[in-house]
């Protein structure tokens, strides 16, 4: 089995806004995003197969690009998607979100690709930067991973180790003085899509969470120094993300537990050339 990932880019607009609902209450929802505004949308498109003995590929990919891209094109590409898109103009109710349009992706696109002799292995949609949405075709299951950076010092030293231990293992990054790093961690969630918003959680109330239980407590701070989580504890990357997961877990858990959505994996990124995934115990 081999897995063939594709790229597919195209620009739309669209808005949320529930009709059963007043306009003070859908901003309470869905803050500005009420209003209509647009984004460029990346899908990576992944599909799994076997080789063909014929031509050696799982696919063409002039095949996968002629279906999905045309589907995109009709529906998507420079499209206002609350009016112009069949699914979602014929019921306003069901919002446009990322978590919704990959969703819709994956059934509109994924019986086609098996007439082809591959099946649709995952969806990602990123609507932003910072934002993105994968899809494996488990209803109602969606990951959400949301991107934060934010810069710290700190100095690797292990009260278990000599002096001479620590500076042989930790090298520079035992300078006295310390270093630091501008980190990057990736927050991925998983859970159930809310029928009526669309969401799996509102991005606003994640950032509270992340602002108050990382931001508050290591940007622009040396972590052996100036916080309680370190002082006895050696702070590499790995011991710094599974710190991190104790940290937000419970509050992860307190965005929707009725739906049941969960932290599914923190991705703490110490320099472009590494970073370390932690998934809880």
């Amino acid at each position: 089995m081999i897995h063939l990932t594709r790229y597919i880019d195209f620009e739309a607009s669209h808005y949320y806004y529930l009709p059963e609902l007043s306009e003070e209450e859908n901003y309470q929802i869905f803050g500005n995003k009420v209003n209509q505004h647009g984004h460029n949308y990346s899908v990576h498109l992944t599909v799994g197969g076997k080789i063909q003995s014929s031509d050696g590929m799982v696919i063409n990919i002039k095949d996968v690009d002629e279906l999905i891209r045309s589907y995109i094109n009709q529906h998507y590409d420079h499209k206002q998607i609350n009016q112009q898109h069949p699914v979602f103009s014929a019921d306003p109710c069901i919002q446009p979100t990322p978590e919704n349009i990959a969703i819709e992706l994956w059934r509109a696109t994924s019986q086609d690709l098996a007439t082809l002799g591959v099946n649709m292995r995952a969806i990602r949609l990123t609507e932003e930067e910072r934002t993105y949405v994968q899809y494996y075709g488990v209803e109602p299951m969606i990951h959400l991973t949301r991107t934060y950076e934010f810069s710290a010092a700190h100095r690797l030293h292990s009260s278990e180790l000599s002096d001479d231990e620590n500076t042989e293992i930790f090298g520079k990054c035992n300078n006295p003085n310390g270093h630091g790093h501008n980190y990057v961690l990736d927050v991925t969630l998983s859970g159930e899509v809310d029928q009526r918003t669309g969401l799996l959680v509102r991005i606003v109330d994640l950032d509270q969470v992340i602002n108050k239980k990382v931001f508050g407590r290591f940007d622009h701070k040396h972590l052996n120094l100036d916080t309680v989580e370190f002082q006895n504890l050696n702070p590499t990357s790995e011991n710094f993300v599974r710190v991190l997961w104790e940290l937000i877990e419970s509050d992860i858990l307190s965005l929707s537990p009725s739906r049941s959505v969960r932290l599914h994996r923190l991705r703490l990124k110490e320099t472009p050339k590494s970073f370390f995934d932690y998934y809880g115990d």
